[in-house]
């Protein structure tokens, strides 16, 4: 299977839109699956973040704008998937936290950070017209500029 990775590396989170969404929505009969994914910090005291990784209840709308990827295999350069930054008219709709998250850390965006590695029998499957679509990694606690960074890895 072909593999990608992308994600925003210093960036400036907001809790209203995601760090970056796994978009498989656009194009029909693509599936993937999320294999690892990552996020840190770079703040110079100690701030409190919390992040979430949930399926949308409500797909986003209009242009995307992508996040530039890697590709694992250079053979196979273009996913069906896109990991996109931000939707032009409406960004996805989560469920209220706690409900449908499939990871949740608090920690601490001050040089902390973590890397998470799913079990190979137990990846998040993302499938084109099945639950919007899309995995997104969005904060709830912690906005600083330029102070975080999100990642993610998934196979196709």
């Amino acid at each position: 299977m072909p593999s990608f990775s992308g994600g925003n590396a210093s960036f400036t989170p907001s809790t209203t839109n995601d760090n970056w969404t796994l978009d498989f929505g656009v194009t029909g009969g693509t599936f993937g699956k999320v294999v690892s994914f990552a996020w840190g910090g770079s703040l110079t005291t100690s701030t409190g973040y919390r992040t979430r990784w949930t399926r949308p209840t409500a797909a986003g709308g209009g242009a995307r704008t992508l996040l530039t990827l890697g590709a694992g295999q250079p053979n196979y350069p273009t996913p069906g998937g896109a990991l996109v930054s931000t939707y032009g008219s409406s960004q996805p709709t989560l469920a209220s936290d706690p409900a449908a998250n499939l990871f949740r850390e608090d920690w601490n965006a001050q040089g902390g950070g973590g890397y998470v590695a799913l079990p190979p029998n137990s990846p998040w499957w993302v499938v084109s017209g099945v639950l919007n679509s899309a995995i997104s990694c969005r904060n709830l606690v912690g906005t600083d500029a330029n102070g975080s960074s999100y990642h993610v890895t998934w196979e196709e």
